[in-house]
């Protein structure tokens, strides 16, 4: 049975999936924050309340960008959304977290919190993204091929062959350098009349490598 812990993050995580399919997993939670942008191309340059509050979530996602930072703003759709990047700058105080991210054109970003008990969760949990992608992103797992279920046997070794996977299986052959030289060497040791014709020849040079390959 689910505690109310693992219910809630399981809520979380649907509810971040119906923005964006490919998150996996809800890394850390917070229900409150206050972004601040650093303002410092104005006279009074300073910290300045971004107009965005509310939970901060950071997850992992299956492709990339692997990891985000999401300050889910509670009135509007104004919402604070960074892809975490191995160039971040961190910089963590009580209550606060600062970080700088990899564009020089975006402002630095800081984030309040009402418990610093809070704010230590979430910078460990950015510390240790960080040193992930630091250390290599992510790697996905290579695609599975399809492979097409093998025909029934009729009996003893003999196999079904259809046009569409003798098809298969000579296009195979032609594309493989050694099968086509085996090819040409028996061709060159035959006289011209005995040779046989290119559907033939194939299946005979083969030895048997045909069957398996349709199978």
């Amino acid at each position: 049975m689910a505690t109310q812990d693992e219910a809630r993050m399981q809520s979380m995580l649907q509810t971040l999936q119906m923005q964006d399919e490919m998150v996996e997993e809800v890394l850390v939670y917070s229900k409150f924050v206050v972004v601040y942008f650093l303002q410092q191309d104005q006279q009074n340059p300073g910290w300045r309340k971004a107009n965005i509050e509310g939970p901060v979530y950071i997850y992992r996602r299956r492709t990339a960008p692997y990891f985000k930072l999401l300050v889910k703003h509670q009135s509007s759709s104004n919402d604070l959304v960074d892809n975490v990047h191995p160039q971040w700058e961190l910089d963590c105080q009580k209550n606060y977290v600062f970080y700088k991210v990899e564009d020089p054109e975006e402002k630095i970003r800081g984030l309040w919190f009402h418990e610093d008990s809070e704010r230590l969760r979430v910078e460990e949990i950015m510390k240790r993204v960080l040193k992930d992608l630091q250390n290599g992103p992510p790697r996905q797992a290579p695609p599975q091929a399809q492979v097409a279920p093998a025909p029934a046997a009729m009996g003893g070794d003999s196999v079904v062959v259809t046009r569409a996977s003798l098809r298969a299986a000579l296009r195979s052959l032609a594309d493989d350098d050694a099968f086509v030289a085996k090819v040409v060497q028996k061709m060159k040791e035959q006289p011209i009349t005995d040779r046989a014709a290119p559907t033939q020849g194939f299946a005979a040079a083969s030895g048997g490598h045909l069957s398996k390959t349709s199978r």
